[in-house]
């Protein structure tokens, strides 16, 4: 039996991360600063990796609701499922390797981020595989 992916924005915690790291990307881009206290603990390259791929893998999944082809959507949406995961989990180890116990909420949610949009991106993946295989078939 094939499994159905609902396609679209359908879950409010999808939409919800990537609202918020498109506007976080866009700030840190802007110039305004981070956090203070999670700042100190890494180097400045980690922050703007973070950031950019907040920024990008936000706008892409955001721009990816507003497309009718749903083929292409879940291509967009897998793209940005890839930044949502390597972000958070980038930084989560970046964290974690600090060594830091007042990082370990950050640590916890962070890698737990990475780990449900990892999730999501693999059922998106077998969507993906699951259209191609109707398409040719028919």
């Amino acid at each position: 039996m094939a499994t159905i992916v609902v396609t679209g924005r359908h879950r409010p915690h999808e939409v919800m991360f990537l609202t918020l790291s498109a506007l976080l990307g866009t700030a840190f881009v802007a110039g305004v600063k981070p956090p203070t206290s999670l700042e100190q603990l890494v180097d400045p390259w980690v922050l703007w990796v973070w950031y950019l791929l907040l920024l990008s893998s936000g706008i892409i999944g955001l721009t990816s609701m507003a497309l009718p082809d749903t083929y292409r959507v879940l291509v967009l949406e897998l793209a940005a499922m890839v930044g949502q995961t390597a972000a958070p989990l980038l930084y989560g180890v970046a964290l974690l390797s600090t060594g830091s116990s007042a990082a370990a909420f950050a640590v916890a949610f962070c890698l737990s981020w990475a780990g449900a949009s990892a999730w999501r991106g693999w059922q998106v993946r077998a969507g993906m595989r699951a259209l191609r295989q109707l398409g040719d078939e028919q």
